[in-house]
């Protein structure tokens, strides 16, 4: 699965920066996540996601594997398996910011997930939905003060319900409309 998004944040590029390839910080950010170790340009990590009653622990590696601070691009590649389950996951991240003024910047990000065992099994369209405000909340508390420890605490697990349900919603409104329109 292709996910795919940009957003503006009020914060300079020089700051993005420093936010994206502190591993540690981006762990803090992400829902779910919790980065236990770094090394160079490796990690050693976990997330945690609730498909309604159930929550899924998976422990993972990876590693920065771009970082071209001149072009502002980075890349992170992680793989991690499933805690008590056969479930496995591969994330790559391709990470462009673009300045918009001195203190606006432009973040562009591209996940590629591919997520096997489990019913982790999303739609395109549904993991888009879902992914959006999870992606929001994580640039969010990327640009704020370096010191920003926002994100979640690390025994609470990303809750891809609660992230899914608003966009199921709306898409079942939209289809629930379409269809009215064609009985006319």
């Amino acid at each position: 699965m292709k996910l795919t998004h940009q957003h503006d944040v009020d914060a300079s590029v020089d700051h993005m920066w420093r936010a994206f390839t502190d591993l540690k910080r981006v762990g803090r950010c992400f829902p779910g996540a919790h980065v236990s170790e770094v090394t160079g340009d490796d990690f050693v990590g976990a997330l945690k996601v609730k498909l309604g009653p159930f929550v899924l622990t998976y422990d993972g590696v990876g590693s920065m594997t771009k970082q071209d601070e001149s072009a502002r691009v980075a890349q992170v590649k992680a793989t991690g398996k499933e805690r008590h389950g056969f479930g496995k996951a591969d994330i790559t991240i391709d990470v462009r910011l673009t300045e918009i003024s001195a203190q606006r910047s432009s973040v562009h990000i591209t996940t590629t997930l591919d997520v096997k065992g489990a019913p982790t099994n999303l739609g395109g369209g549904i993991g888009q939905r879902a992914s959006d405000p999870l992606i929001e909340h994580f640039v969010m508390c990327l640009s704020g003060p370096a010191s920003a420890s926002t994100g979640g605490p690390d025994d609470e697990p990303l809750d891809i319900g609660r992230a899914v349900l608003p966009g199921l919603v709306a898409s079942y409104g939209r289809s629930m409309m379409r269809l009215g329109r064609k009985k006319r």
